[in-house]
């Protein structure tokens, strides 16, 4: 139950993250810019443009390697589109028809900050990850292609085919690629610990 709901947080932080990239409209992060794209092409909202890419990944790690879905990657997969939808909503409330360039880039940087805290709160849970980290690392060891090299390629893959598609491609891209990361890393170093502690687990020392 602690787990889940840690998982949750970090679930509707990262919604507000991928809303934050969609209202500042200064360039996404890959997978946002993706699912901007496809919504644009499916003539759908982000919310459920966003399901429909995490139900792909999801049903495709099924099919390759079930043993990485769990009940975080269930509660993600189909809660994310929603709660990205609802912060999109209060967003355009807040920032109004015509944002300046100012708030644009507060709303870029918050977003960037919840992206890397809501991803850190959720796989510090330690209970399934989301369909696309799992593709990539399925893929990793699939064709032997360290992890690293395997997200650097999906993540062109995702900006290249988000952009042809009419996804918003600008410098917050570029932000979403070196940015969030570095705030996710230690979030989950962090907070995995204090997790368990919370949950009434041990976590086992990891080996020098």
């Amino acid at each position: 139950l602690v787990r889940c709901i840690v998982i949750m947080v970090g679930v509707v932080i990262t919604g507000f993250g991928a809303a934050a990239y969609v209202m500042a409209a200064l360039g996404s992060d890959p997978v946002t810019a993706f699912v901007q794209g496809m919504g644009v092409q499916l003539n759908l909202d982000f919310g459920m443009a966003m399901n429909i890419f995490n139900i792909i990944f999801f049903v495709i790690i099924l099919i390759l390697n079930r043993k990485m879905i769990n009940i975080g990657t269930v509660l993600y997969t189909f809660t994310l589109g929603t709660f990205s939808n609802i912060f999109i909503s209060m967003l355009t409330a807040l920032m109004g028809d015509a944002p300046g360039l100012p708030i644009k880039i507060i709303v870029l940087v918050l977003g960037t900050l919840a992206l890397g805290v809501g991803l850190g709160l959720y796989q510090s849970a330690e209970l399934g990850c989301g369909p696309s980290d799992a593709f990539n690392q399925t893929m990793a060891k699939m064709t032997k292609i360290p992890l690293k090299w395997e997200r650097i390629i999906f993540d062109a893959v995702m900006v290249v085919g988000g952009f042809i598609m009419g996804g918003t491609v600008f410098f917050g891209t570029i932000l979403g690629m070196v940015g969030v990361g570095p705030v996710m890393a230690p979030i989950i170093t962090k907070l995995g610990p204090i997790v368990d502690q919370w949950a009434g687990t041990v976590r086992e020392p990891v080996a020098e």
